[in-house]
């Protein structure tokens, strides 16, 4: 495991969270968009604030409502995609990651969805990165993991592979045990978050209401003795869009998120 943290777990500026995760032991960030306010953190100012850390950044997230968009839609998409990879490419990050189309005009069309995939796979090969692509609980068309897996099967593309998301896992209760039969090679990014259960749309308990590992009520346990029979080792990051994590002391959510993190991957179990 490459354990990692995304930016939106941990508050204070950029360069506080990359010190706190670095200091937590953490090897690997995600930088989330909002990170960069209007232009003002330019690539070498972001590659700046990793040197002498011993945390390096893992990806840029996200992409957002870029697959199968109509025909008349479908450049524009491209362009913002365009810009993600070339942005994540001259920050030095080494992947984008990318969500499910959340979009009213987005069509339920595999072969669009996945010809678009290819192409995204193909231009982010000429930057010399990779895409992961996540299933969002609110998706239009594309919100469970088994369906995203299979349209990257489809897509069968070297610099595609799939995100596994707890939350939008947990959250539609969507069965775990399958996790277990994806080729560990395939997955590209494990992002891991707890959460209470709650009665919300969707999106307004994933932005608002998730905690780290154990605070919560989902089964992490299972997720993630999954995610380990895939074969997977890779990057396995704490995403947590909390409002109250950010008010608190980065370098105390860092260090409890790193041991939260270190004890599920390990099979133990999560204190009451």
């Amino acid at each position: 495991m490459i354990p990692s943290i995304a930016t939106t777990t941990l508050g204070g500026s950029l360069a506080q969270k990359i010190e706190a995760a670095s200091r937590a032991g953490f090897e690997g960030l995600e930088l989330f968009e909002a990170e960069v306010h209007d232009g003002e953190i330019g690539p070498d100012d972001i590659r700046a604030r990793f040197e002498g850390q011993s945390v390096r950044l893992v990806d840029w997230f996200p992409l957002r409502d870029y697959e199968g968009m109509p025909d008349d839609m479908r450049d524009e998409a491209r362009r913002r995609a365009v810009a993600s990879l070339d942005f994540a490419a001259a920050i030095g990050a080494p992947m984008v990651m990318t969500c499910s189309n959340t979009d009213a005009d987005a069509l339920c069309d595999d072969d669009a969805i996945v010809a678009d995939l290819r192409a995204l796979g193909d231009m982010a090969a000429e930057r010399g990165l990779r895409v992961a692509y996540e299933a969002l609980a609110w998706g239009r068309h594309v919100h469970d993991y088994r369906r995203s897996w299979e349209l990257v099967r489809m897509a069968d593309h070297p610099a595609l592979g799939l995100v596994l998301d707890s939350f939008h896992v947990c959250a539609r209760d969507h069965p775990i045990e399958p996790i277990a039969q994806i080729p560990g090679e395939r997955i590209f990014l494990v992002q891991l978050s707890d959460a209470p259960i709650l009665d919300l749309p969707y999106m307004r308990w994933s932005r608002g209401h998730r905690v780290l590992p154990g605070d919560g009520d989902f089964d992490l346990g299972a997720f993630m003795a999954a995610v380990r029979a895939t074969g997977y080792d890779g990057v396995v990051s704490l995403e947590c869009f909390s409002k109250s994590l950010r008010e608190q002391d980065p370098a105390h959510v860092a260090e409890e998120g790193m041991a939260d993190l270190t004890r599920l991957w390990s099979g133990g179990a999560m204190p009451a």
